[in-house]
């Protein structure tokens, strides 16, 4: 079972606070026996480790059975979450809701069937308040199952007003449910193959996103479905590298989180999420004045709100706002005063480093990469790109890997490393060869660099200029221009021709 994993398990107590370990052993110290003294000191130890080791574990707690192990490591999981359940239930209200229906069978068991129907009344009203629409689903049912089966001297109008309750509710369901179903299945595509990359496999997924949308009303959306609905867009024109679509619909689906301050607290990640795409988008189109409102208003609400977020959305509010930041430099060219942000990012990646994936890392680390090249500052960003390169799932993003392979070259280049470029050219041009969708620009690029490094000195400037045009034709390609979201060469190319910081070519 995976909750038997000492991983998890170590997981789990590392991501306590100081309080929540202090309930824990409060509530295990009310009723402690011989049992009980083995698991808390299992959680002592795990509490004190840097990594979860079995064998030290096992030897530090006498040396039990493997089978005796494992029911350990399985009791102090459940007492875990027993006790943060304890201590979540009053400030969650779906755990109200829930304890609600719970008391509901409890009396309906004993034949109360009034007081089933008083209860089911808190839990309805709760539901409603905070858009539960499927455990309102749930009580409506057990309402009518009540109603049906009992005489309850329940009003006919209260009826049918259950029942126009049920079948709204129902339809409501049935659109959020196609809505997930829609954005689950872009999500899919996207993660198997990135974005479009050719004109028939686009009019491939225009085709399919159009059927699976006409079905939806969006006259009849309400709160959670109506954003589901405009982020179905959002993916949609961002798979299709639509990104002035793509602002529009995510500027809608921040718009309707700001009309309720409910949902905002219901769903604050995917409130979040919505702004990560309006700048994502806003920077692929180079709006500057639209990502500085959005970042601004961002920023703004990630300081008011911090203190109330719970630690998955603290670690998901630094994502957006860290490299929202970095990528607000790379818009404006401002390299060097970007590298006084580094320091805190750092700070906070090794804060959440149990909780950050190697996805995560990686894109904050090619961010910062970028940033001392723009910089001037090559050498300081090869750390940062062998941490990509050397990564074993070569499947983890390729593209951005392939990219940091090309930004190293850049890099050494800078460096006037080109024996360096030589040696590790052959390498990474393999790795391109094995990609499963290459671009153009990332050949090109590859073909530049391995040119430039055997080139003599004098004549790199002619070759650059050469390839410059080459490279700036690329862009017009629709399916190409994408590249150079992830890869800015142009005016890295710009600033060796013209002898100029990469941050004034960009600012030409």
């Amino acid at each position: 079972m995976p909750i038997a994993k000492s991983e998890s398990l170590f997981l789990l107590i590392q991501s306590l606070s100081k309080s929540e370990k202090r309930s824990f052993k409060l509530y295990v110290g009310r009723n402690q026996d011989a049992k009980d003294s083995l698991y808390i000191q299992l959680f002592d130890l795990l509490d004190k480790a840097n990594q979860a080791d079995d064998h030290l574990l096992k030897k530090k707690l006498g040396g039990p059975s493997n089978a005796a192990y494992s029911n350990l490591k399985k009791h102090l999981f459940e007492q875990l979450m027993i006790v943060l359940r304890l201590l979540s239930k009053e400030k969650k209200e779906n755990f109200k809701i829930r304890e609600y229906i719970d008391f509901t069978y409890i009396l309906y068991g004993k034949g109360l069937h009034w007081q089933a129907l008083e209860v089911l009344e808190k839990a309805k009203k709760l539901s409603k308040k905070h858009f539960n629409d499927f455990s309102l689903l749930t009580i409506i049912e057990l309402e009518k199952l009540i109603q049906s089966r009992h005489i309850t001297r329940t009003k006919g109008d209260s009826i049918d007003e259950l029942i126009d309750q049920s079948e709204h509710l129902s339809r409501r369901v049935i659109d959020r449910i196609t809505l997930s179903n829609i954005r689950l299945k872009l999500h899919k595509k996207y993660v198997e193959q990135g974005h479009i990359g050719s004109k028939e496999k686009a009019i491939e997924l225009t085709k399919t996103f159009s059927e699976s949308m006409e079905n939806i009303n969006k006259s009849n959306l309400e709160g959670i479905e109506e954003i589901y609905y405009y982020q179905s867009y959002v993916w949609f024109h961002y798979i299709l590298d639509q990104f002035e679509e793509c602002l529009k619909w995510s500027v809608k689906w921040v718009n309707a989180f700001k009309q309720s301050d409910e949902l905002q607290r219901r769903d604050v990640d995917l409130y979040m999420r919505g702004y990560h795409y309006i700048l994502t988008s806003a920077y692929n189109v180079k709006n500057i004045s639209i990502y500085e409102h959005y970042l601004t208003e961002l920023e703004e609400y990630r300081h008011s709100n911090y203190s109330k977020l719970n630690h998955n959305s603290q670690i998901v509010s630094f994502q957006y706002v860290h490299n929202g930041r970095m990528n607000l430099h790379f818009l404006n060219g401002t390299f060097e005063e970007g590298l006084k942000n580094i320091p805190s990012t750092l700070k906070r990646i090794k804060r959440y480093s149990v909780k950050l994936d190697y996805h995560k890392v990686m894109v904050i680390y090619y961010k910062i990469a970028w940033m001392y090249i723009g910089a001037g500052e090559p050498k300081k960003a090869l750390s940062y790109l062998d941490y990509i390169i050397d990564l074993t799932d070569k499947s983890l993003r390729e593209d951005i890997q392939c990219y940091a392979r090309i930004m190293k070259l850049m890099a050494l280049y800078d460096m006037q490393e080109y024996n360096m470029i030589v040696k590790y050219g052959t390498d990474f041009q393999k790795f391109y060869h094995k990609l499963k969708n290459p671009n153009r620009v990332q050949f090109t690029v590859l073909q530049l660099l391995a040119r430039l490094a055997k080139a003599p000195i004098l004549s790199q400037k002619d070759i650059l200029r050469e390839n410059f045009e080459n490279i700036k034709n690329l862009k017009e390609n629709n399916f190409e221009k994408r590249a150079f979201i992830y890869l800015d060469i142009l005016p890295w190319i710009s600033s060796k021709v013209e002898r100029r910081s990469i941050g004034e070519c960009i600012k030409l």
